[in-house]
């Protein structure tokens, strides 16, 4: 019944789906389209259009088929629904179990969803590679006695099988291309319907990215895709996607939010990230996301207009106002208890600063100095002393400068009073000062590892 599939190159294909195109189980949507229905007289009742879908044991199930009534059918769009219990058979003809006068009427309820419109044409997000395709023909197979979907196609004889031109590479086989089908369990659908069709078995979805490679996803997809995307993930994961995506998507996107929508995201963002991003919109615009960013989080509001008041070039323009610290006379043991208590909220940890009561920097110790040292010692005991810092108005030259000639991964800045005010790391510093001739013969990846390495 299935025999198209057998003898078919499938080196782009998941290999869970190998044996079944091998083995003449599974065939293509785009097949089934147009093959006559007949009742069980044989009488020709119309011509195959859809499917319906719901969930199944472990896969989407075909519930329904749907078939047209000829030229009244294609004018007036009036389908006809059959349930699979009243299907005999699928081969050369789909047959029906019942004769036409006694078809019972059909809709659709609401955990059932057609084909084309849901999943033919739709750009999807492949898990596993992590890029978004379009799907162009759908691939069906018959599990345990029930038509289930099984994977997607996303390649050039989708397009080709669709059109009915796929007898041009099977004549001419040094034009085949091989197939690349997507196996269902590694697809995140990006229409919101499909979402509600629920799998009854463990799947990847976005969420289970790294913020790093949603970024890329969002990147390449049109706006309505991109705010599917986003509005899927939990607000921390959100926020993190939107500090990765390239500047001018970030613009475009953050234009067609609510002020208050904004402020949610930036109140999970770091507060240098989140400055950046505002000191990038109109000014008008960023006073009312502070404002509505002040009603969730006045500290973190007041942050982050405190770094938008520095020049971009600058060092108080690059640091990030969050870090660790202790007193003098803390014991190390209070400094363990800090960083796991904080640890978790902070990206980035170095070093452990040590501030007096009035926040003037005296020591600074590393995260190795502190597994090293007993427990029972005070703060004071293990700490440097002599503390390398830059001032807010440093430039970026200054402070990469200082990084480098004293091989630190994160300085401290301070003002003129030796209050500390952030960090600025090796990263962020590296970013802002490497030259564009250099930035343009980087790795294709260098965004994507820098993305990594900050989350």
């Amino acid at each position: 019944m299935m025999s198209e599939s057998k003898g078919m190159k499938n080196d782009g294909t998941r290999p869970e789906l190998a044996e079944l195109l091998q083995s003449g189980r599974a065939t293509f949507f785009s097949q089934f389209i147009g093959k006559r229905v007949v009742d069980k007289n044989g009488r020709i009742l119309g011509k195959m259009k859809d499917f319906a879908i719901r969930p199944g044991e472990a896969l989407l199930e075909v519930s329904a088929i749907v078939y047209g009534e000829g030229l009244l059918s294609e004018i007036l769009g009036h389908d006809v629904i059959v349930g699979m219990a009243n299907v005999s058979s699928i081969d050369k003809d789909i047959k029906l179990k019942v004769a036409m006068e006694d078809i019972p009427p059909g809709r659709l309820s609401d955990n059932e969803m057609l084909i084309r419109e849901t999943i033919l044409d739709k750009q999807i997000v492949d898990i596993d590679d992590l890029k978004v395709v379009r799907v162009n023909d759908v691939l069906m197979a018959w599990i345990k006695n029930s038509l289930c979907l099984v994977g997607v196609d996303v390649g050039f004889n989708g397009i080709m099988r669709r059109i009915g031109l796929m007898w041009i590479p099977e004549r001419l086989n040094v034009l085949r291309l091989p197939e690349h089908i997507i196996s269902w369990s590694y697809i995140e659908p990006l229409d919101p319907a499909l979402r509600k069709v629920q799998l009854k078995i463990p799947r990847k979805n976005v969420n289970d990215l790294h913020p790093a490679d949603i970024a890329d996803i969002i990147e390449e997809l049109d706006n309505k895709g991109r705010f599917t995307i986003l509005k899927s993930l939990d607000k921390e994961t959100a926020a993190e996607t939107l500090e990765m995506v390239e500047p001018e998507v970030r613009s475009n996107m953050l234009q067609q939010m609510s002020a208050k929508d904004v402020a949610s995201l930036m109140d999970r963002m770091n507060p240098d990230d989140a400055a950046d991003i505002l000191i990038t919109m109109p000014k008008e615009r960023a006073s009312e996301i502070l404002k509505q960013l002040c009603d969730i989080s006045k500290g973190h509001a007041s942050d982050i207009r405190d770094l938008m008041k520095y020049r971009e070039n600058s060092a108080g323009g690059m640091m990030n106002t969050e870090f660790i610290y202790v007193h003098p006379d803390q014991k190390v043991s209070d400094a363990f208890a800090k960083l796991r208590a904080l640890g978790s909220e902070i990206d980035m940890i170095y070093y452990i600063y040590v501030l007096d009561e009035k926040e003037h920097l005296v020591g600074v110790f590393s995260l190795r100095d502190l597994l090293l040292a007993d427990p029972a010692k005070k703060v004071k005991d293990i700490m440097q002393v002599e503390v390398v810092s830059v001032l807010p108005t440093s430039s970026r030259e200054e402070v990469a400068n200082v990084l480098s000639r004293y091989d630190l991964l994160a300085v401290p800045v301070v003002n003129n009073e030796n209050v500390m005010l952030g960090i600025v790391t090796f990263d962020d510093a590296l970013e802002y000062t490497l030259p564009e001739d250099i930035k343009s013969r980087l790795p294709a990846n260098y965004h994507r590892i820098r993305r990594a390495h900050k989350v």
